[in-house]
């Protein structure tokens, strides 16, 4: 009798302690100063402010001093991904260090257009579209080369945003050495661009078989008699014009 009394004491010991340890370890992530951040870093842009804006309105934003533990670094990464001209961001927390480090990388502009609107959206070499937001970003505003559209409306835009995200990276110089992408209202595109450190005029028609046509177009510049051409014609990539 006395060895079974015995078993269930250890027993009710062993339940105790670990309750005690899990509201000790709870009270002491959540409520005790122990673990509160000493510090928050934000590193890619110099726009910190404008991202710990969004979060503060969200009521999400960590400071010095809050809980470590209560800081939401999902939600923090989830609502930083709805900024644009964010293209990635990674949180961390550091339970040491009690620091949380927030590390971005902005978008990088290739071109910058006028939208029906009135704003000024810019693209990246993926052909995402977004509104120029950081210092560095609207800096280098002057120097982006300009889509013109006649229309100024999404299908244009987009139509921008699907040619730029399917050239190839054997390609990518077309984007890099962009000077002007022109849309007319039937959605054909021109490009003018650096091939060779030659200015060169794509017209790519519409921004369809894009694919098909970047593989016509190297198989026309591999080909020596084209090593000097000004314009070629892919809008039917069955039957290239080149001048």
């Amino acid at each position: 009798m006395g060895f079974q009394i015995s078993k269930r004491i250890k027993r009710l010991l062993a339940t105790f302690s670990t309750i005690t340890l899990v509201s000790l370890s709870a009270y002491i992530l959540g409520w005790s100063s122990f673990l509160t951040v000493n510090e928050v870093s934000i590193e890619g842009t110099k726009s910190t402010q404008v991202i710990m804006s969004k979060l503060a309105t969200n009521s999400i934003a960590p400071v010095v001093g809050s809980k470590l533990a209560r800081v939401d670094t999902r939600a923090i990464k989830n609502t930083i991904a709805q900024l644009d001209w964010i293209s990635q961001a990674k949180i961390y927390r550091n339970w040491v260090s009690k620091k949380i480090s927030i590390e971005v990388i902005e978008r990088i502009a290739v071109a910058k257009a006028i939208n029906s609107q009135g704003s000024r959206i810019n693209f990246d070499s993926t052909g995402t579209v977004f509104s120029p937001t950081s210092s560095t970003q609207l800096s280098m505003q002057n120097s982006l080369p300009q889509v013109s559209l006649q229309g100024g409306d999404k299908e244009e835009l987009a139509s921008v945003a699907l040619l730029l995200a399917e050239i190839p990276n054997d390609l990518s110089y077309l984007v890099t050495d962009l000077e002007s992408i022109s849309v007319s209202k039937s959605g054909y595109i021109q490009m003018r661009t650096q091939i060779n450190k030659n200015a060169v005029q794509i017209n790519w028609g519409r921004a369809e078989e894009v694919k098909q046509k970047c593989s016509v177009l190297v198989a026309l510049l591999d080909l020596p008699e084209n090593r000097g051409i000004k314009q070629v014609d892919l809008s039917q990539p069955n039957a290239p014009i080149v001048s």
